[in-house]
């Protein structure tokens, strides 16, 4: 049968009305699958601790002004774009870029020495508090890298969309996603170029192309993108589709991630979010997007200037700005902020505690999609000092030591002592180095950062020990369960006879020490362990007194936080709060507390760990500066000085540092000589706060003058004399026939009945 030529037309047009059809059908699937499911992969944002600045509150100013540098705000005589600031005669003048619920603005604080009096706006109005935008140190990626902070509609400005479309889309909200005028514009510009030159693709193509195309030219892919286009704005609000494109646009690259919207545009080249952008500085992102690269102002300035100029003619010429604005903002520097994280995370090893934290309560898929903003308790300041310390002190050492110590490792964490909030942590001896986190994972024997435990759980039993108890430090043998002897040893290879018991800890003598742990016994010292938060197996034998037990850096700081804390138990946490893509909170990390021990003994112990700094193991401050920071502290170093340790207080920062080798082989290093030489230029690189202890006195504390060497009662007068903390009810009663000459006796008025009532009361308590 013969089939005529009108028939095969028609049959064909058929065939290809079906062809079409499903072609159609094809890209109508792909772009409502796409654009109704989830856009994007987002990743979730991790961020520093937020600095504020209130009235009434304490805050070290020199501090200050290192983390306004690490934000890129700049030192003006007179403060006049966003980022700027000036200092002096106790008032800071800042133009904050703004963030959040924080309006951008100039903004002016007045200080009396630390303390900040008030902050005013720059129209006058008193504020109680302003807040400085929080750093990005690192995220939570995807494999493809991509990166953007995700947009609503109320937070895009509306200069935003006006300069947007002057440029790239004058007709947007009139076209249906293709616009003639541009196709023939570009249609004639490429002609007489007899090339592809120009494009003449509106928003909702550029979209298309960005979320279902190549970037490849072709006719084929133009197509198909200008039928998604039309596709795209059948099905979507003109709205929905711009918002899209502002959440979606490539702009840069930071090493591995890619920078996707102009959400995270605006933080990555300014530091402020996108509401509190100038027009200058959203002319500037608006001109990337003809050229990211070729217009990438950290890149090439010069280029990125001259196409932020031009959009500003544009806006002129649309009459958004007026002529003089455009001469204004033209003489604006672009303004930029320093690059961020390159990789996944600025801080490597404080980034491993918060995945550690954050994989307790989340998915790890959940992690790397949903766009969690992620706010920590890392202080930048505090981060940066700590890894400035370490290299500078390890380089003095190798040139002390020898080239033996170039492959030194070791670990450092910073806790504030107020809340166990964790301000900064190194995992490594090369702080921005990926690999093995020794603050987490590094478990070594912990020498003599251990005795302190035993000392509080002697003083706990007031009614037998006190700080001037005697022990005695000679020689010691002791037959072993297993058979064989033990016989301790002193770190200085004497033995110092009878000896106070304070004498015995800041000196840090082991034979006095193990003597001590075994008339307290091992049952009511590993209580005391547990109690301070060490949760492993404690083992049973005479050498764990003096620091034959191993733990890691984390564990070791997080008991000394009770210590630090008066008694108080608080979990060290790395996060404080998470937030969604639409700002509401997740979840949030508590402030827990419990009180484990009563504040007696541990005040006793402080004075004796202070007496560290004064006369023991960590002399190098003056008294006026232990003083002022209410230093303490323990030195700790292992056998054959495989590990050296210190942990110490200062100003509310309590600071563990670790040194050593990673195959465990000796060093020449204690831990004075080690250790403590990174606390030390770290604790005076920060100058922290005065401490202020507003806690009242504790009543059943009372101070007496003994003797440094027989531990009796003494006097201010007397030779050798020290003053010391006892619980009421314990002190020496004795005073020498040959200091009761240089012996003052204070009058001490007679107990009221309340006074005894209360103390009878107390000791019911114990």
């Amino acid at each position: 049968m013969k089939i005529s030529l009108r028939h095969f037309i028609l049959f064909s047009l058929f065939l290809l009305l079906i062809i079409l059809f499903a072609f159609i059908s094809l890209i109508n699937s792909k772009v409502t699958n796409k654009l109704d499911g989830v856009l994007w992969t987002v990743p979730a944002k991790v961020y520093s601790r937020q600095m504020v600045i209130a009235e009434g509150i304490e805050i070290n100013k020199g501090m200050m002004i290192k983390e306004l540098s690490l934000h890129s705000y700049i030192k003006k005589s007179l403060p006049k774009n966003p980022g700027d600031y000036s200092f002096k005669n106790d008032s800071l003048s800042i133009f904050l870029r703004g963030h959040e619920d924080q309006e951008a603005g100039l903004f002016k604080v007045n200080f009396s020495k630390d303390k900040v009096v008030s902050i005013k706006r720059s129209d006058g109005i008193k504020l109680d508090l302003i807040q400085l935008e929080p750093l990005a140190i690192g995220g939570m990626f995807p494999s493809h890298m991509e990166d953007r902070l995700i947009v609503n509609w109320h937070q895009v400005p509306e200069s935003l969309i006006e300069i947007l479309l002057s440029v790239e889309d004058q007709t947007f909200f009139e076209h249906h996603g293709l616009s003639l005028k541009s196709i023939l514009r570009a249609f004639y510009q490429n002609v007489l170029a007899m090339d592809i030159k120009q494009g003449g693709s509106t928003v909702t193509q550029q979209l298309a192309k960005n979320l279902f195309f190549s970037s490849q030219r072709s006719l084929s892919r133009k197509l198909q993108e200008a039928i998604a286009a039309i596709l795209i704005e059948f099905h979507y609000s003109k709205e929905e589709i711009l918002l899209a494109y502002i959440n979606d646009v490539y702009l840069s690259q930071a090493g591995t991630r890619s920078i996707n919207g102009f959400g995270l545009g605006a933080e990555h080249f300014f530091g402020a979010t996108l509401k509190n952008l100038e027009i200058d500085q959203l002319s500037l992102l608006v001109g990337m997007l003809k050229g990211p690269s070729l217009y990438n102002p950290r890149r090439n300035p010069e280029r990125a200037l001259s196409r932020r100029n031009l959009i500003l003619d544009i806006l002129e010429q649309k009459s958004i700005i007026s002529s003089s604005e455009n001469l204004e903002m033209k003489e604006k520097p672009l303004g930029l902020v320093s690059p961020k994280f390159r990789s996944e995370t600025k801080y490597p090893a404080f980034h491993d505690l918060v995945r550690i934290e954050l994989n307790e309560n989340f998915k790890d898929s959940d992690l790397r999609t949903q766009g969690l903003r992620i706010f920590t308790n890392l202080d930048p300041i505090i981060q940066e000092s700590l890894a400035k310390s370490f290299k500078k002190t390890k380089i003095e050492l190798i040139k002390k030591y020898g080239k033996s110590l170039e492959d030194l490792e070791g670990a450092a964490i910073v806790v504030d002592s107020r809340n166990g909030e964790i301000r900064a942590l190194l995992g490594s001896s090369s702080p921005n180095s990926f690999g093995f986190n020794r603050a987490l994972n590094a478990v070594r024997p912990v020498g003599s950062l251990l005795k302190p435990f035993v000392y509080l759980t002697a003083l706990k039993d007031y009614k037998r020990y006190n700080l001037s108890t005697l022990l005695d430090d000679t020689r010691l043998t002791l037959n072993l369960p297993e058979g064989g002897v033990w016989e301790p040893n002193n770190f200085d290879k004497k033995f110092h006879g009878i000896v106070p018991l304070h004498q015995a800890l800041w000196d840090s003598y082991n034979i006095a020490t193990v003597r001590l742990g075994l008339d307290i016994g091992y049952e009511d010292t590993i209580k005391v362990f547990n109690s301070l938060g060490i949760e492993k197996e404690i083992p049973n034998y005479p050498s764990l007194f003096i620091g034959s037990f191993e733990m890691t850096p984390i564990e070791m700081i997080q008991a000394y936080q009770t210590i630090a804390s008066n008694g108080f138990f608080t979990p060290l946490r790395a996060v404080r709060e998470i937030r969604g893509i639409g700002n509401d909170l997740a979840f949030s990390y508590p402030y827990k507390i419990e009180q484990r021990f009563r504040p007696e003994p541990i005040y006793l112990l402080k004075f004796a760990l202070q007496q560290t700094f004064v006369r023991g193991t960590a002399r190098g401050f003056s008294k006026k500066e232990i003083k002022r920071f209410q230093n303490w502290g323990k030195t700790g170093t292992s056998n054959d000085q495989r590990d050296s340790w210190f942990v110490g207080y200062a100003g509310d920062y309590l600071v563990l540092i670790w040194l050593g080798f990673d195959d465990n082989r000796e060093s020449p290093l204690t831990g004075r000589s080690g250790s403590f030489q990174v606390w030390k230029d770290f604790i005076k690189s920060i100058n922290p706060i005065e401490f202020k202890d507003n806690r009242r006195e504790l009543a059943r504390i009372n101070n007496e003058w003994v003797d440094l060497k027989d531990g009796l009662l003494s006097g201010q007068d007397c030779k050798n004399s020290i003053s010391v903390p006892f619980i009421k009810g314990s002190e020496p009663l004795v005073t020498p026939d040959a200091r009761k000459k240089c012996r003052v006796k204070e009058k001490i008025p007679e107990n009221s009945i309340m006074d005894k009532v209360r103390k009878i009361l107390e000791d019911l308590t114990e």
